[in-house]
């Protein structure tokens, strides 16, 4: 194994190589999904995101943070590539919280295609929401989320792609791409506008997350929630110091009293 592989694998939790297959794709998904939180701080921060592979491997293996979507997937793209299968990163846009009258979002997303059995396989690791099987791309293809949720696939006469979520009798568009290739131009400008722009709902809001065996766990400014199934807690985060314990204790991002407070979400 690569230098690389050996640390993302041992970041994951994992001790032997997954297969080159559905199995082994589900599983790689499931694992990273578990051991590495959805992080959006930096854009928050003002510090914008790199891209580079090194800072983000640096970043997201050292244990301490995690990353946000463009992070997240390229690091599940490199560990797929490693183990020998074929990706293709595309841009997504996301309409989860889209009001009607708002204007089409812009590709703000990335997630991955992935060739097998004969078919591409839409895969994301780096979605800020519940966890979503590997399923193909295909007009009507479900997938059941960790936490109950049915999510279905299907053709947008408009925007290409729509993955919809099913969920305690409401259905609501999560986000929608076309198969499209990304270039490395076009991700490097999503990710600008996305960590930068005023307009960035990540310059606007806290946001973390991490899935769970059955749910997700996140941070919204100052109000923390567990969601288990179909049930939510939700507990008010009081100021800087508890959410530096909180960030330290439910999601394992370390970071300083001052970076905290420089959140300003109280």
């Amino acid at each position: 194994m690569t230098a690389f592989l050996d640390r993302y694998l041992a970041r994951l939790g994992l001790s032997q190589l997954p297969s080159v297959d559905l199995a082994g794709l589900d599983c790689l998904l499931w694992a990273q999904r578990l051991a590495i939180p959805y992080d959006a701080l930096d854009a928050r921060l003002g510090r914008g995101v790199d891209l580079d592979p090194a800072v983000v491997a640096a970043k997201l293996l050292s244990g301490t943070r995690g990353g946000y979507c463009f992070e997240l997937n390229q690091l599940f793209a490199r560990g797929l590539e490693a183990l020998g299968f074929a990706v293709d990163p595309m841009l997504a846009r996301v309409w989860f919280r889209q009001e009607p009258d708002e204007d089409v979002p812009p590709r703000t997303h990335i997630v991955l295609a992935v060739a097998l059995e004969g078919e591409r396989w839409l895969a994301d690791a780096g979605f800020g929401g519940g966890h979503v099987p590997a399923m193909p791309i295909r007009d009507g293809a479900e997938a059941a989320g960790n936490d109950g949720a049915i999510h279905r696939l299907r053709r947008d006469a408009e925007f290409g792609w729509m993955l919809d979520r099913h969920f305690a009798g409401q259905c609501r568009n999560q986000y929608s791409f076309t198969e499209d290739t990304a270039l490395a131009a076009d991700i490097a400008m999503s990710n600008h506008w996305t960590a930068t722009s005023p307009c960035s709902r990540f310059i606007r809001n806290v946001l973390v997350s991490q899935v769970t065996q059955d749910g997700l766990k996140a941070i919204t400014n100052d109000q923390f929630s567990v969601q288990r199934g179909d049930t939510t807690d939700r507990m008010q985060i009081t100021g800087p110091e508890a959410m530096r314990r909180l960030l330290a204790d439910e999601f394992g991002i370390i970071m300083s009293t001052h970076d905290v407070e420089a959140l300003a979400a109280f």
